[in-house]
């Protein structure tokens, strides 16, 4: 890297670590970024959670391992809040039965956008998962982005720190307004040069990526979702 660069990256750093210091969220705020972290956890270690999403939404919703990966997918150039009523229509369902049909159905009726082409996506994503054996490493997004259609690094990375791994960076456009990047379809080489700003960050600041995501995101919308 450039000198020049290597500079201008230590002043933006310096001016999203300013910003994140200056922001002094209320005591629930905290509260609830700590139970996501603990939700993230146990979905990760026993395969099933129950996220409560109170005060910020009347809503809680039991998730599995297999229902995260479709939300995942469906929050893709989506919103948050339509992925969650998707996410909760999955509730009590043979999800390992449902047709491409069944799941555009249910997609269409949560608001979710390109839920046709999601559909076919989520239905076999589901098919394929427990295929997959991830490892312990970053390598783990690597493939999960090869073998799961609709995942590129953001959405990986998404799933990934909702199964509690918290050195992950999701880098939406709220994340990319933070770090004063315009630029919105990173390659890999840019997602990677801007995660690794996030971690650096995240340490300075004493937090986990994944802990960094939901402040800012709190910051930014006022709602600690996921």
């Amino acid at each position: 890297m450039l000198k020049k660069e290597k500079e201008s990256l230590s002043k933006t750093s310096e001016s999203i670590k300013c910003k994140v210091c200056r922001f002094e969220p209320p005591e629930f705020v905290l509260e609830a970024i700590r139970q996501r972290i603990k939700e993230f956890q146990k979905l990760g270690r026993d395969g099933y959670t129950r996220f409560k999403f109170q005060p910020f939404l009347d809503l809680e919703i039991d998730a599995t391992t297999e229902t995260e990966l479709a939300f995942c997918i469906s929050t893709a150039n989506s919103s948050a809040k339509a992925g969650l009523r998707f996410q909760k229509m999955l509730e009590g369902r043979d999800i390992f039965s449902m047709s491409v049909m069944d799941f555009e159905e249910l997609l269409k009726k949560s608001g979710v956008r390109f839920y046709r082409k999601k559909a076919v996506y989520i239905r076999d994503a589901i098919k394929k998962f427990h295929s997959i054996s991830l490892p312990e490493d970053d390598t783990a997004r690597d493939l999960l982005v090869k073998e799961i259609s609709g995942f590129g690094y953001k959405e990986a990375s998404h799933f990934l720190r909702n199964i509690g791994r918290e050195n992950f960076a999701i880098l939406d456009r709220h994340i990319l307004e933070w770090l004063e990047i315009k630029q919105r379809n990173l390659s890999r080489k840019k997602y990677l040069e801007a995660e690794q700003k996030v971690r650096e960050i995240a340490s300075r600041l004493g937090k986990s990526v994944a802990e960094l995501d939901l402040f800012i995101w709190s910051m930014k919308t006022g709602m600690v979702l996921k």
